[in-house]
C-alpha cells in the first residue's frame, strides 16, 4: 500500500513538469541552499549569475534516482565556457523519467542555455547578473488501453514551452555575498485553453557569508509563487584541502537533511550527496566533472 501511494503521490508531483531544486550532488548536499555561493558546475540550475566567477573549461555529467526509486530516474550534463565577445556561458540538457513495470509514463527533457554579465567588478566588490533560457519538453506514454498496463493504449503525444530564469549575486570583500534566482521569470505554461498549466515559478534568496577562505555558511529562504509554504534552507561547506570539499545542510517545510563530500585530482572531481525526506527514501546523487 505504501508503495502504491508514493507512486501516486510522485506522478502527481513530478509528471506534471517538476521543478528540482537540488539538481547536482553539490546542491543535495547542501538542501539546495547555494543560491548565493560561489559558481561552480552547477550554477546554470540555481544562480547563472555564479557563471562569472568560474575560471576556464568546465563539464559536469551527474544524477540519481529520485527518492531512491528505481522509476524515478534523472540525469543532467552541462558545460561551462568563455567565448570571445559573448563571454560566459553554459549549455545543459536535464533528463527526468517516470516509469512503471517497465512502461514509461512520461519522460521530461530541459534544454538550457545560460550566460552570465559582470555588471560591476572591483577590489572589494561585485554584481553579476545571469540568465538561463530553457526548452522545456515533456513527451507523455500511453494510455492505460484496455489491457490497463499501456501495452495497446494510445499515444498521448508531447507539449513543450521556454521559460526563462534570472540570477543576481554581489559580494562584498570576498566575505558577504548576496544571491537571488527568480526561476520561469516569464510564466511560461504548457497547453493550451482549458489545458493550460503554468510551469512552476519560484524565488530564492540567499546570503552566503565567509568567516575564512575555506569556509561559508548560508541561509536561503524560497518561495513558491501562488503557494503560501515558504522553506528556509541553511547549509555549510568547507574545504578541508585543495582535494577535498565536505557539505551538509538542512531545510525545514518539509524537514530535510544534506550531506556530501567531493574529490579534486588533478582538475578532476567526483562528487556525491544525499537528501533525506521524513516521509520517503533517501536520494542519492552522484556528480563527475572535468575542468580544463
Amino acid at each position: 500500500m505504501y508503495k502504491y501511494l508514493c507512486f501516486i503521490f510522485l506522478t502527481v508531483s513530478f509528471t506534471q513538469v517538476s521543478d528540482y531544486g537540488y539538481t547536482g550532488a553539490e546542491a543535495s548536499a547542501m538542501a539546495g541552499a547555494i543560491v548565493a555561493e560561489e559558481g561552480g558546475n552547477w550554477s546554470m540550475f540555481h544562480n547563472p549569475a555564479g557563471m562569472v566567477e568560474i575560471n576556464g573549461t568546465h563539464f559536469s555529467a551527474g544524477g540519481g534516482k529520485l527518492f531512491g526509486f528505481n522509476w524515478l530516474p534523472s540525469y543532467h550534463l552541462n558545460g561551462i565556457m568563455s567565448l570571445p565577445v559573448i563571454g560566459k556561458i553554459g549549455v545543459a540538457i536535464q533528463q527526468l523519467e517516470t516509469k512503471y513495470n517497465g512502461t514509461t509514463l512520461s519522460k521530461e527533457e530541459t534544454f538550457s542555455i545560460a550566460q552570465g554579465f559582470d555588471f560591476q567588478h572591483d577590489k572589494n566588490s561585485r554584481l553579476s547578473i545571469g540568465y538561463t533560457a530553457n526548452l522545456v519538453t515533456w513527451d507523455l506514454g500511453k494510455s492505460a488501453g484496455i489491457s490497463g498496463d499501456g501495452s495497446d493504449g494510445i499515444e498521448l503525444g508531447s507539449m513543450n514551452s521556454v521559460t526563462i530564469d534570472f540570477g543576481v549575486l554581489a559580494s562584498l570583500r570576498k566575505k558577504y555575498r548576496f544571491g537571488v534566482l527568480i526561476k520561469n521569470i516569464n510564466s511560461g505554461a504548457l497547453g493550451k485553453g482549458m489545458t493550460r498549466q503554468l510551469l512552476p515559478k519560484r524565488i530564492n534568496t540567499g546570503i552566503t557569508y565567509l568567516p575564512m577562505s575555506k569556509l561559508s555558511t548560508s541561509i536561503v529562504a524560497e518561495h513558491l509563487l501562488g503557494k503560501d509554504d515558504l522553506q528556509i534552507k541553511g547549509a555549510i561547506r568547507y574545504n578541508v584541502n585543495s582535494n577535498l570539499i565536505i557539505y551538509t545542510g538542512v531545510q525545514s517545510n518539509p524537514n530535510r537533511f544534506g550531506l556530501g563530500i567531493t574529490f579534486i585530482v588533478n582538475h578532476q572531481s567526483i562528487s556525491y550527496g544525499l537528501l533525506t525526506h521524513p516521509v520517503l527514501p533517501i536520494t542519492h546523487q552522484f556528480n563527475i566533472g572535468i575542468s580544463l
